[in-house]
């Protein structure tokens, strides 16, 4: 299983890398291209460093970047409120977005896995009660 859930997660980060591309098309400056530009060159890395090792180190970027991504989009992910000339519009979150979510709350349901059962294993190897 930890094969398999590694190299499903290095594709996911890789997917991830191309969803944060696309992404760049709808940045509103270049401090906002730049800052999802380096989101993928992350995701890009943690899908290079699953691929090749799957070591705890890689699982926990992970898991971490994964979770920063959700803390920092899922309070606005049902939409934003525009204003306009004094009216009030809702835009709906995009789609690509919407993806972008999804996909890190598996990654990090993976992740978590992971290094749950790793840690198991640590604990069994050294005599410790589970």
């Amino acid at each position: 299983m930890p094969l398999v859930a590694r190299l499903i997660a290095a594709v996911l980060a890789a997917i991830s890398a191309a969803l944060h591309a696309v992404m760049l098309n709808h940045a509103g400056n270049v401090a906002s291209a730049v800052l999802i530009a380096g989101m993928a060159v992350v995701c890009l890395y943690c899908a290079r460093e699953l691929w090749l090792s799957g070591t705890t180190r890689a699982w926990t970027l992970v898991a971490v970047m994964n979770l920063a991504m959700v803390a920092v989009h899922l309070p606005v992910s049902g939409a934003h409120h525009v204003t306009h000339e004094s009216v009030e519009a809702v835009v709906p979150q995009s789609i690509v977005m919407t993806l972008a979510m999804g996909l890190s709350m598996v990654e990090v349901l993976i992740a978590v896995a992971v290094l749950w059962l790793r840690s198991r294993g640590n604990a069994r190897a050294v005599g410790r009660p589970e």
